[in-house]
């Protein structure tokens, strides 16, 4: 499976519970290179916006992003990163989203130093379907 076959945006949860949204496959597959040394991708799973869960079996460097091949002035390199996944033939449904995301919100206090964290919540818990709590994420956490 190709990480452009998945349905945008998507839910990248990792093993810790915390979450990051990505709009697209540009944006799941940016990375550094000491991130991906360090494991950032080990154990992510992904649920599109279609409800389908994914594992990610492994990542592996592609090229440099940017100037200087991406080179920046701590000798950190941002690249472009090739995501192996597997589908984990489950569904997740919105209630099942919502829940990551409001325990992620419990979990560590620094969401709650965002001004607009009353609204954040009362928006993701009026979403009705996986993509419009999807698409509200990305809305707000830009």
């Amino acid at each position: 499976m190709d990480v452009d076959d998945l349905k945008y945006p998507v839910l990248a949860k990792f093993p810790n519970g915390s979450f990051q949204i990505a709009s697209s496959s540009a944006s799941l597959t940016r990375n550094t290179s000491v991130g991906l040394k360090e494991g950032y991708y080990n154990g992510l799973q992904i649920v599109d916006s279609r409800g389908k869960w994914f594992r990610v079996r492994g990542a592996r460097k592609l090229h440099g992003i940017g100037r200087f091949g991406g080179y920046t002035l701590f000798l950190n390199q941002r690249i472009r990163v090739a995501i192996d996944l597997e589908e984990e033939n489950r569904e997740a449904d919105v209630e099942d989203v919502r829940r990551i995301v409001l325990t992620d919100f419990q979990a560590w206090h620094g969401w709650r130093s965002r001004g607009d964290f009353d609204e954040l919540v009362r928006r993701v818990n009026g979403a009705r379907t996986l993509p419009e709590l999807l698409v509200t994420l990305v809305s707000m956490l830009k």
